[in-house]
């Protein structure tokens, strides 16, 4: 089944081909798609690397303090919420073992 497609741009119709013959724009909706969707992406990757940038956590702004005592108690509380989380992690997982 041949696709008959008309070219948004210049008008020529255009017969299987996911390029226009005369003036090379894209006619096919599933490479638009595509090519929309990795633009997307890419976006988004920009965007979350600009936010980490502009806002580091806590413990990435302090981790590397220049006094001995700032360090220590960053790297304590930080341990003591890995081990909250992992403790919460745990019984949320032990909940939904148990429940189904």
């Amino acid at each position: 089944m041949s696709s008959h497609i008309k070219c948004p741009n210049c008008g020529v119709y255009n017969t299987n081909v996911d390029y226009c013959t005369n003036c090379n724009t894209l006619l096919s909706p599933k490479k638009r798609r595509e090519l929309a969707q990795a633009k997307q992406l890419e976006e988004r990757r920009e965007r979350e690397r600009i936010q980490k940038e502009k806002s580091p956590s806590f413990y990435e702004r302090h981790k590397d303090h220049r006094f001995l005592i700032v360090r220590v108690f960053v790297k304590i509380i930080h341990s003591i919420w890995m081990g909250f989380m992992a403790i919460g992690m745990f019984i949320a997982w032990l909940v939904s073992t148990v429940v189904a």
